[in-house]
């Protein structure tokens, strides 16, 4: 399961690859993406990987980028021993697929490291990686990784909709306010505005170019992606396209779910 640094970064960016290879001038020396391996998602959200199967895994040390279908690649990290992590694998700063080494997920292109949670420990990355839910069965050997895992105290999807009661979250109530957070059972960061008229909006919180998780810009209030420069309006739509197309609209909108409210809260239904 071995490849080059270059071979890879044309292979697992895909349409990012021409930026990942410009960039190789300035990279991490000695420092190559992980491996790759194709995994496929269970009907239960999960994906369960035999550690022993895979040596660039089970090495102390090792780790690999997984795919699933559907799914933000993932980088699965091995520090030693039954300790496991699995965060997202493109850096935040430039897009990038990320290498592991001394215990931190390391970017090739321009050196930016992140801890096992996915915490920014050496710039140019500002933004931290998105955290996977995992979970080691020593006995087994397997590792368990939760696609539908939710953030405590973020409210999980039940009968294919989301409740947020203006109880626990009264920054709905305003326009210009929001709540952002993965819940339980969908898995991926959602947004929800709170916008003038007394109206809401609900959209996917991943960039819709290679996948990176956006954020909220204050002063042009509306979401941003770090990866390359993409804009969104707080409904999802574009305003701008990545820096690889001189910002261009050339991706599509964020993935928007219908909200609505009544006198105990805000509703959005998960399709």
């Amino acid at each position: 399961m071995s490849t080059s640094r270059r071979g890879f970064l044309r292979g697992i960016a895909g349409v990012g690859a021409g930026a990942a290879a410009t960039g190789l001038s300035g990279c991490a020396p000695n420092i190559a993406p992980s491996p790759v391996l194709d995994a496929e998602k269970e009907s239960d959200g999960r994906v369960r990987l035999d550690v022993k199967r895979y040596p660039d895994l089970s090495r102390d040390g090792g780790a690999v980028t997984l795919r699933v279908p559907g799914e933000q690649h993932l980088l699965v990290m091995h520090p030693g021993g039954n300790l496991y992590a699995v965060t997202s694998n493109i850096c935040t700063h430039s897009g990038c697929p990320l290498g592991f080494e001394q215990g931190e997920a390391i970017c090739p292109c321009h050196g930016s490291r992140f801890a096992l949670d996915g915490t920014v420990t050496n710039p140019p990355a500002r933004a931290p990686l998105r955290k996977f839910t995992s979970s080691y069965d020593a006995d087994k050997g397997v590792l368990l990784i939760d696609f539908a895992a939710g953030d405590v105290g973020f409210p999980a999807v039940v009968e294919g909709k989301i409740f947020f009661p203006f109880a626990q979250f009264p920054e709905l109530r305003t326009a210009g306010q929001f709540v952002q957070g993965v819940p339980e059972g969908y898995g991926k960061l959602l947004f929800v505005f709170a916008l003038e008229g007394g109206t809401y909006s609900a959209v996917d919180g991943i960039c819709t170019h290679q996948q990176c998780p956006v954020t909220f810009d204050e002063p042009v209030q509306g979401l941003w992606c770090p990866c390359h420069n993409s804009r969104f309006t707080k409904t999802g739509d574009v305003t701008r396209g990545p820096d690889e197309s001189g910002g261009a609209i050339t991706i599509g909108p964020l993935k928007k779910f219908t909200a609505s409210s009544d006198a105990s809260g805000v509703t959005v239904a998960i399709t």
